[in-house]
């Protein structure tokens, strides 16, 4: 009878014990299917000349580049996110003010689901192309007229529907037969002037707007767009943007492009280099050329018409990689 009682109290004990114990939380499954990272850099330059015999002028150059990604992916769906800003400044000479000499800003948004095999993807993409800030022409110091260019003047939305190859997550290439392309100028006067390929206004015979321009522009067409970012070397990535459109309707063998390229050197924690290109062709943007600059556009060699417009940058400086 002993035994049986010193059995029960055990039993007790031992169940008391239990339920004074925490239960061992369950295992959370990950439902976090985010992977987001960014970049930004700040470039500070300057060159002061002193009885410098091959000429030049001194200038100081301030330039920013932002980077931000956000990728989410879950079985066979893909949704990325990107925006990728750079402004920059420079005051050349004896000038007293800035201007700018980098300014472009672009949004992309795709989805993407599997279609069939292992790397063929059903996929919808989304962008916004822009600026941050007026642009001028410039006489000597003095800015010459009117701002030429401002945010949404022009602004560039496209849409795309199509197949993506997509064999890394480091590398993507897009084929849209079905796409859109949105110009819009939201200024009067640079719709009124045909500026960025939108329809101009229509004048009387004294110069006055009979039917002011339109504001936007509208295009249907193809895409193609490639995609390539890594790192190449230790400390060394390569981002690339290839974007091509071509309007069904109207000229379809002169292909708009974009071709952006960001080479990024981390030389340590803090200090990155970075070299940046920028492409851009659009037949339906007029560029004019003043060969000998007199502002009359008369001589045999000025031109007026589509052309490659292209921009560098190399920069040393702040950087910091999140």
């Amino acid at each position: 009878m002993k035994n049986i009682y010193i059995l029960l109290i055990s039993v007790l004990v031992l169940n008391l014990k239990a339920q004074d114990s925490p239960t061992p939380p369950a295992v959370k499954k990950d439902t976090t299917y985010w992977k987001k990272s960014g970049f930004f850099g700040l470039n500070l330059s300057q060159t002061a000349l002193s009885n410098w015999q091959g000429g030049g002028d001194d200038n100081i150059a301030l330039n920013a580049i932002i980077n931000l990604a956000a990728d989410w992916k879950k079985g066979k769906q893909v949704w990325e996110n990107k925006f990728d800003g750079s402004y920059g400044l420079i005051k050349v000479g004896n000038s007293k003010n800035f201007r700018k000499n980098i300014d472009q800003m672009l949004a992309l948004s795709k989805y993407s689901i599997n279609a069939f095999g292992k790397y063929w993807y059903y996929t919808g993409v989304a962008d916004f192309r822009s600026q941050f800030s007026p642009g001028y022409l410039y006489q000597g110091d003095s800015i010459a007229g009117p701002f030429t260019s401002d945010f949404m003047a022009p602004g560039y939305a496209q849409l795309g529907l199509g197949l993506e190859f997509r064999p890394t997550d480091y590398f993507s290439c897009v084929l849209a037969p079905v796409a859109g392309k949105m110009t819009i100028v939201d200024v009067q006067y640079l719709a009124d002037a045909g500026a960025f390929g939108v329809e101009k206004a229509v004048l009387d015979a004294n110069g006055k707007v009979v039917t002011p321009g339109k504001r936007i522009r509208t295009e249907v067409g193809g895409r193609f767009i490639l995609k390539f970012k890594k790192d190449i070397l230790p400390n060394v990535n390569y981002d690339t943007y290839l974007d091509l459109f071509s309007n069904y309707l109207n000229n379809p063998q002169n292909i708009d492009v974009i071709w952006n390229n960001n080479v990024t050197f981390k030389i340590n924690k803090f200090i990155t280099a970075t070299l940046s290109t920028k492409m851009i062709y659009d037949d339906d943007v007029i560029t004019k050329r003043d060969w000998n600059r007199d502002g009359l556009y008369d001589n045999a060699n000025d031109i007026n018409g589509p052309r490659v417009q292209w921009l560098t940058n190399f920069g040393i400086g702040f950087g910091y990689k999140f």
